[in-house]
């Protein structure tokens, strides 16, 4: 039989099958099939196998060569590198914090100090020298306190600048018990701290959800204060009077604020108050009915407080969405 050579392909869905026929029924028979690029199939007769029967037993391997390989196909259409992949899905997006914003909260704290002044008796012709010795005194006060504030920060970069105000209603107080320089005479004092408030600025650094801020402002206040004069030998009360005093100063401190939500946050602060002196001009009534004028202690009062606290902030501006 004459030698022949002949290509020809199959397309069965994404693969392909290609058969080469070279030298059929020549000395020798070899096609390959392809599917794709890959060779996956490759058969060899001799030509004795063109000859009387063996012609049969060469289809049946070029059948065999065509099929096997589009069965495959359909068990398995594709290789992987053919198939589309599909794409991963996104990581998850991180939070990302902003300070900015209005916010409104409480605190609840501890709060320590005391009164400073001398003790001044004044008969109405001017304070009396050397009836106390030393009249320089002090009360040492302490007590718990709570409130709530309203502030609004404004971060850019790292940096969040921002402006507060609070009030608290305390129960700071002390008493103190003295005598005066001849031992005739005594005075019980006892002063409280009713409420104070405080307008501060803020600066501090972000870390994304922590914020390490000092503040610094003016402090307001007001107190009360009790006397009792009493004669020491016979215990006999002179007098009774009582006097409420405003004050005004300062404050200074620093914080740890944590941004544990989009809206919510807890913080720790100290603060330092100076809340100046005031007059302290007792008036009352003595034991005979007669007005009480004639006794004051002025005195400044400075005081620490540590305090916690929870803010809420508002979302004017929207959420912030993290971005890749």
């Amino acid at each position: 039989m004459q030698s022949m050579n002949g290509h020809f392909s199959t397309i069965f869905k994404n693969s392909v099958v290609t058969i080469l026929i070279h030298n059929l029924c020549g000395k020798s028979l070899t096609f390959q099939v392809e599917v794709g690029s890959k060779r996956n199939l490759t058969t060899t007769f001799s030509g004795r196998e063109c000859s009387g029967g063996g012609w049969r037993k060469a289809m049946k391997k070029l059948l065999l060569a065509i099929v096997c390989p589009m069965a495959l196909g359909v068990a398995a259409p594709a290789s992987a590198a053919d198939m589309p992949v599909k794409a991963a899905p996104p990581p998850p997006i991180a939070p990302i914090y902003t300070w900015t914003g209005l916010y409104v909260g409480g605190h609840a704290g501890y709060s320590w100090g005391r009164w400073g002044g001398d003790l001044t008796f004044d008969p109405g012709t001017g304070p009396l020298a050397g009836i106390f010795d030393p009249s320089h005194r002090t009360i040492d006060a302490n007590g718990w306190l709570a409130g709530g504030q309203i502030g609004f920060n404004y971060q850019v970069n790292s940096f969040v600048f921002g402006l507060e105000a609070d009030a608290s209603w305390t129960n700071l107080k002390g008493s103190g018990s003295f005598n005066t320089a001849d031992g005739f005479m005594n005075w019980a004092i006892q002063n409280r701290l009713d409420w104070f408030g405080t307008v501060r600025g803020r600066a501090g650094f972000a870390v994304n959800n922590i914020l390490l801020y000092g503040t610094a402002g003016v402090a307001y206040g007001q107190t009360s204060a009790d006397q009792v004069a009493s004669v020491i030998p016979c215990c006999l009360v002179t007098a009774v009077s009582s006097v409420n005093e405003n004050h005004i100063g300062w404050t200074a401190g620093a914080g740890v604020e944590w941004m544990y939500s989009r809206n919510w946050s807890v913080k720790a602060e100290y603060l330092y108050t100076d809340l100046g002196s005031a007059d302290y001009r007792f008036i009352g009534r003595t034991f005979v009915g007669t007005p009480h004028t004639t006794d004051s202690f002025p005195a400044d009062l400075t005081f620490h407080t540590v305090r916690v606290g929870v803010n809420y902030k508002f979302d004017w501006a929207g959420p912030v969405v993290g971005r890749y």
